[in-house]
């Protein structure tokens, strides 16, 4: 059986359909948009909601402001030293 012949029939079966959205979103809206289980005003909303969804994971560390690598950590930065807690609250600030 070739590729295209696979995701036809992967197309067709709506739990696949929904499976592959949930774990393998690229290749699930491929799917969802090939077979014929969703209007497309559900298709828009789900491949909306996944791209904001893979912007806002892509937009790096999304717990603080200042693009520290890591909440619990010492960083030094415009001549001051910052000290955070796990919560990524600064917790202490020394300036020279």
């Amino acid at each position: 059986m070739n590729i295209s012949a696979l995701l036809k029939k992967w197309s067709e079966n709506r739990n696949i359909v929904i499976g592959t959205l949930i774990f393998l979103y690229p290749l699930g809206v491929y799917l969802m948009w090939k077979g014929k289980h969703f209007n497309p005003d559900l298709r828009w909303m789900i491949t909306g909601l996944l791209l904001l969804w893979t912007m806002y994971l892509g937009s790096g560390d999304t717990n603080n402001e200042t693009g520290f690598s890591s909440c619990s950590e010492t960083m030094y930065a415009n001549g001051c030293t910052y000290y955070r807690d796990s919560g990524c609250n600064v917790i202490a600030k020394s300036c020279d």
